[in-house]
């Protein structure tokens, strides 16, 4: 082999190079380089959410708002870039756009004094919120409503546990539909459980189709299956609602409590209903001297969801308990902030008032930041 060859073989000529690899390799150097420009960069900015302030959503409650800030790269970049650094920026990735979320928490609550009457006097500067024990520092908006419009759910027990109160179950459904349902304003489905969980009537206004609906409610077997029902009621019956819907999200269940082998439990329900923002408001048909299991049951998922539980002795109660119910679900004080923390996860809220007055908060207990 001769001295030209072996220069050849060391330093192939050109042509003889792997060009589209070469090529590949200096893409891929670039790339880097810019995104260790862009890191370098985002970590200089101080607060990147005063570049563009997502401003405050529709009033809702118990939930996650998801603005985004946006920073823009251009010519005149916020960012700091030099300009042979932009220059390579805008050759590998033209016109891209950073996007980071900020989370908006808005939640609403009811307030009763010691003998039940809601108090709605209360102003901002009245209470405080505890986030996971954190005090939030600023309150971006805060109101309170007295009208809502509702989006409900009504779940009846047909399960050979409520046999004997089952007739007047029904009655007090048609009572809520007659007389609470607003056909302008409101939407209502109809679903019943009991070893099986079926919707009867999807979500409507109509108060003669769903009176028809509950007409036509056939037991669903001996097994009681409560918390199955209220989870499938929660995750998949409530029509979606855009950012500017105030409209209550609530469960009316007509229960005494017991579940004999549902595949979901308690915590499953409490968890679907806080992440969906649905209030949940029980009521058991038995005599007031007595206090069963289940009416624990139906407390706590009232308690920890914002609702309401009531018991009833008799159908002559039922015109002053949907009273009362109508007004705890359409009159609300709304509420929004951003969380100091933004950690993903279960969020505990703790509402706490000013003064020396024994009063009661109805609120949902907590709220889930969902992992980017």
């Amino acid at each position: 082999m001769g001295p030209a060859e072996i220069r050849g073989w060391l330093k192939p000529g050109r042509g003889r190079a792997d060009k589209p690899t070469v090529c590949k390799k200096a893409l891929i150097g670039e790339v880097l380089i810019l995104l260790a420009l862009i890191s370098l960069a985002a970590a200089a900015t101080p607060d990147s959410r005063s570049l563009s302030d997502p401003g405050t959503s529709g009033q809702d409650n118990g939930t996650v708002d998801n603005p985004t800030t946006q920073i823009f790269a251009g010519p005149s970049s916020p960012l700091g870039l030099g300009s042979q650094s932009w220059t390579l920026a805008k050759s590998v990735f033209p016109g891209y756009t950073i996007r980071r979320t900020v989370p908006e928490v808005r939640f609403q609550f009811s307030v009763s004094d010691e003998h039940g009457r809601l108090v709605t006097s209360l102003s901002a500067t009245d209470f405080r919120i505890f986030d996971n024990q954190f005090a939030v520092q600023r309150i971006r908006q805060f109101s309170r409503l007295d009208d809502l419009p509702l989006q409900l759910g009504i779940l009846l027990d047909v399960s050979d546990s409520v046999q004997k109160t089952a007739a007047r179950e029904k009655l007090a459904a048609q009572f809520l539909v007659q007389h609470v349902l607003r056909q302008q304003t409101d939407r209502a489905f109809l679903m019943a459980f009991a070893r099986d969980v079926k919707l009867w009537q999807s979500s409507t206004g109509d108060s003669a189709v769903l009176r028809q609906a509950l007409e036509r409610i056939q037991q669903l077997g001996y097994a009681t299956n409560l918390y199955d029902g209220l989870f499938s009621a929660c995750a998949d019956q409530f029509p979606q609602t855009g950012h500017q819907d105030v409209a209550q999200r609530i469960i009316v269940l007509f229960s005494d409590g017991e579940d004999t082998g549902s595949l979901h439990g308690m915590p499953d329900v409490i968890a679907q209903a806080q992440r969906n923002e649905i209030q949940i408001f029980a009521l058991s048909i038995h005599a007031r001297r007595t206090s069963t299991t289940g009416d624990e049951v139906l407390q706590r998922l009232a308690d920890e969801t914002g609702g309401r539980f009531y018991v009833a002795s008799s159908d002559k109660e039922f015109p002053a308990i949907f009273a009362e119910m109508e007004q705890q679900m359409r009159t609300q004080y709304s509420v929004s902030f951003q969380p100091q923390q933004q950690t993903p996860g279960f969020h505990i809220l703790r509402l706490e008032l000013y003064g020396p007055q024994r009063l009661r908060v109805r609120a949902r207990q907590g709220y889930y930041v969902e992992a980017p």
